[in-house]
């Protein structure tokens, strides 16, 4: 690196010091180790929000155990919570311990960490939020950091740094190894706009630290050690000329405290959007512990030890995958060839994965997509979760989560996805852990995702008798937390707000009578276990319903509502009476928007339809338990509409119901049919239609009244092959309701009327469909042909 890009470390007229970093780099954290070992600070700062002062005790107690993170709470901001983590080969925590050990005093000087300039509301949402202080997106993006990944032929920016620093790791040189790090960032800086760095706030950023920077040297004697990052450290260089012009920095005070809350490796992954410091951090991990337990050629040892532990961790994850010696050993050696040919003192984190990748995969097993790789990468992430102290002082919603997790034998200590089955029906804990699950959805936790098991909101499944979830842990669990501690002391507490907001924005959109909305938040809080908060729903669903003037939302009530009637127990809902009274006000309004069928559009029919089918089917419970709904208004609703003028396929559906109900017999059914497929309609397809009304209602129908068949049958084949083929969408529409058997039932029966044999009929192409098409409207254009040539 040429000597004009570096920059002043030491001012010796201010006894200053700048160690330009790379957050979690354990070779920064090595040498930073050594420097304040050899110059003694009188004071160490470090880049961060300084704001969180107050928790470096904390940071520092002897049961913190990294990976932890400080969390602040965004007022007003898109995202949540803002993360800052720390690892045990983070610099910035190997300061703080340094400082810790010498009765040295520590401070952060960054902007507080909700200060707009530090937090990125574009960033992923999927991701935690983090400020803009660890945000390290140069080290791999910048110009020139890809102009050296092209010269020294590295994949991205973090090979290149593992190459250059990584590598140092265990030299005594700090000074030669900070200079480089320093002059590294300074091209890095060089070719980064101005503008972008006015406009993401790190101008801003770098002017708070060095007021901080001249407060301290005011108030401070002997050296004193600024810890930031690589990107920063030339403007402090920079402003040092100038520090006892600097006004101290204007304190303010944070609007909701910060807390230290455990952390884990997979959040720290730069692999999966984090935006600071180096991929695959169990990797540095155990590079940062075999090096500090002063072990010699500590990649050698790493890599030796990583691999092994590699090979047991197939073993349990991947059975079928040979771990035997002789691989082990041949990894190993090509790990170390690599190393040597690209001209490095051992085994890298590029190199493990290579010599993986050309070892363990055998053949095409899909690269770096296969199970193997996938593996090996969740291995080298980690899921190692750090852990706090007591005096953290977590609000008591916290605490009180995680001892209702516990207690139900969730694991919080690590941060692996577990997979829980749960017999909610017949096991009383089971169905109070899935009532905690359900409950850490609707606080939108992150920790729980529902897999299978008895749907009540949309009456799926319902005679499954186990739920199955998967579940981890992560920062976002008790970030959000966090967020909701002023809610209450317990989960039912938070809960209760949570559906009150959740009510009182329902209310303020105003959903258009639709209740759709509003039986899913009574859903959602009777599972989450608090039924009885969750009445309070209840009127808003009735409103909604005899607000809804469409026909076909009402009956998708009607569904919904018997649904969770029949999961009351399972959700806790004890009042059955009330959603039974809801039921019957959901039917009555049903009956009373039937004569509407006539107004039906083109594009509602299909809808219209299915609220037929759910209101027949209501009708099945009339007699069983619930008494609310009264089959005979709806036989006599039916009725009258026999003689109105609807669309065919309602009409179809109309006649089924009035048969079906014995307002019409055998014989007026088959009258009607027989008008309609032979002419009632211009429209061959509309005259199908009726058809496809019929069956969508009830296809047994096809078999207690023959002339069903019959009278459709002799409409199509009355037709030519050009009709047919036009009329053949219409027909599957129709009989898309059937299932394979009674497809093969209705097969059957044609031919049969045919003097056939249905297996006979069946023909099997193996040209595409598209294909045969072509060919048959060819054959037809041939055939016309022909025939007007007087040749056929």
């Amino acid at each position: 690196m040429p000597e004009h890009a570096a920059i002043l470390l030491h001012d010796s007229g201010r006894d200053i010091y700048i160690a330009p970093i790379r957050h979690h780099s354990p070779s920064c954290a090595w040498h930073l180790r050594a420097m304040i070992a050899e110059i003694g600070p009188a004071a160490i700062l470090i880049e961060g929000p300084d704001d969180y002062d107050p928790l470096i005790p904390l940071l520092t107690h002897a049961e913190t155990r990294p990976p932890v993170a400080i969390v602040s709470i965004l007022e007003g901001s898109v995202r949540g919570a803002s993360y800052f983590p720390f690892c045990a080969h983070s610099p910035e925590y190997v300061a703080i311990q340094e400082g810790a050990a010498r009765g040295v005093p520590v401070r952060f000087i960054d902007l507080p960490a909700t200060d707009k300039a530090m937090c990125d509301d574009d960033s992923d949402s999927l991701n935690p939020a983090q400020p803009l202080a660890l945000d390290e997106r140069a080290f791999d993006s910048s110009d020139y950091v890809r102009a050296l990944s092209c010269r020294l032929g590295c994949r991205d920016g973090n090979e290149v740094w593992d190459q250059l620093f990584e590598a140092r790791i265990g030299e005594a040189d700090w000074r030669r190894f900070f200079g480089d790090v320093g002059r590294y960032c300074s091209h890095m800086r060089e070719s980064t706009a101005a503008a972008a760095m006015e406009a993401d706030g790190t101008l801003a950023r770098e002017a708070r630290m060095v007021e901080h920077l001249a407060q301290a040297r005011r108030e401070t004697k002997g050296p004193i050690l600024a810890v930031v990052g690589g990107f920063h450290a030339p403007a402090l260089a920079d402003a040092l000329p100038a520090l006892e012009k600097i006004t101290p920095p204007l304190r303010g005070k944070a609007e909701r405290p910060p807390y230290l809350i455990r952390y884990g490796y997979r959040q720290l992954n730069a692999l999966t959007g984090y935006g600071a410091g180096l991929p695959l951090p169990a990797y540095y991990d155990a590079l940062w512990r075999t090096a500090t337990a002063g072990e010699a050629a500590p990649f050698e040892k790493a890599a030796h030890r990583l691999i092994a532990d590699f090979a047991a961790h197939l073993r349990t994850a991947l059975p079928g995958v040979s771990t035997a010696v002789p691989i082990l050993v041949a990894t190993l050696e090509n790990a170390h060839r690599l190393a040597e040919l690209r001209g490095r003192p051992g085994p890298l984190r590029d190199d493990l994965i290579d010599a993986c990748r050309s070892t363990f995969l055998k053949g095409e097993e899909g690269g770096d997509a296969s199970p193997v790789m996938a593996e090996l990468v969740a291995f080298l992430t980690g899921s190692a979760i750090g852990d706090v102290p007591a005096s953290a002082g977590s609000p008591p919603l916290v605490e009180a989560v995680r001892q209702r997790a516990r207690a139900l034998g969730f694991r919080i200590d690590d941060g692996e996805r577990r997979n829980r089955e749960l017999d909610i029906y017949r096991k009383p804990l089971h169905r109070d852990a899935s009532r905690f699950l359900h409950a850490t959805v609707f606080l939108d936790t992150g920790f729980a995702q529902r897999t299978g098991g008895p749907d009540f909101r949309s009456g799926v499944d319902l005679d499954r008798l186990i739920e199955h979830w998967s579940v981890m842990w992560s920062p976002l669990f008790e970030a959000r937390l966090i967020e909701r501690a002023a809610d209450g002391d317990t989960i039912e507490e938070a809960l209760a707000a949570e559906l009150n907001r959740r009510l009182a924005a329902l209310e303020a959109q105003g959903m258009g009578g639709n209740a759709s909305a509003a039986i899913d938040l009574f859903a959602a809080a009777c599972q989450a276990g608090i039924a009885a908060h969750a009445e309070h729903v209840l009127p808003m669903i009735e409103a909604d319903i005899v607000r809804d003037a469409d026909l076909a939302s009402v009956a998708g009530a009607l569904r919904d509502l018997i649904g969770l009637w029949h999961g009351r127990t399972a959700l806790g809902f004890d009042n059955g009476a009330r959603i039974e009274r809801l039921i019957g006000a959901t039917w009555r309004r049903a009956l009373y928007l039937l004569p509407d069928l006539a107004n039906a559009g083109e594009d509602r029919i299909a809808a219209t339809l299915e609220a037929l089918v759910v209101l027949r089917e209501a009708t099945g419970l009339a007699d069983e338990s619930l008494r609310e709904l009264d089959a005979a208004l709806f036989d006599e609703a039916v009725a009258a509409l026999l003689d109105t003028e609807l669309d065919p396929a309602l009409a179809g559906a109309v006649a089924a119901l009035a048969l079906l109900a014995g307002r019409i017999d055998d014989a007026e059914f088959a009258t009607r049919l027989s008008g309609e497929l032979r002419g009632a309609h211009p429209e061959t397809a509309r005259r199908i239609a009726w058809l496809r009304g019929v069956i969508a209602i009830s296809r047994e129908l096809l078999w207690r009244v023959p002339e069903l068949i019959e009278t459709a049958d002799q409409v199509l084949s009355a037709l030519d092959d050009g009709g047919f083929v036009e009329l053949l969408p219409h027909l599957r529409m129709a009989f898309a309701a059937l299932d394979p058997r009674e497809i093969d039932r209705l097969a059957h029966s044609v031919a049969e009327r045919h003097g056939g044999d249905a297996a006979a009929l069946i023909v099997r192409h193996d040209l595409p469909e598209a294909e045969v098409a072509s060919n048959l409207r060819a054959d037809a254009r041939a055939r016309e042909m022909l025939e007007a040539d007087g040749l056929l």
